[in-house]
């Protein structure tokens, strides 16, 4: 699974407040959520900066959440998006955990141990 650290996409968030912001608290979100039924392998983090025409900042953000909250307006300007941004993520590889011995599956992710 690959998830945006705060540092993504910072500098057009900087400039840009209609965007949507990375909650801090969703790694403790994703690993309440995953944990019952996955078990983490390797995370690691990917970060590299990446020069940007004005097309391809505006190419970006159509593809990003904010998409729907940012207006002509808040593109308008020649000095409104930057020429190079920041990527930045973890990538997690998990592995499903095993239902205890003797359990029964009853629903996906339900187990009821017989015995």
């Amino acid at each position: 699974m690959v998830r945006p650290t705060v540092r993504h996409l910072a500098e057009l968030r900087e400039r840009l407040p209609a965007m949507v912001t990375i909650d801090p608290t969703k790694e403790r979100r994703l690993h309440r959520a995953l944990s019952p039924f996955f078990a983490g392998t390797v995370t690691e983090q990917v970060e590299y900066g990446l020069a940007l025409g004005r097309k391809e900042a505006l190419d970006l953000l159509e593809m990003t959440p904010s998409a729907r909250h940012l207006s002509h307006a808040d593109l308008s300007g020649d000095n409104v998006l930057p020429d190079r941004i920041t990527v930045s993520v973890l990538a997690t590889a998990y592995r499903p955990r095993r239902p205890p011995t003797g359990a029964v599956r009853t629903r996906p992710g339900q187990h009821v141990r017989l015995g």
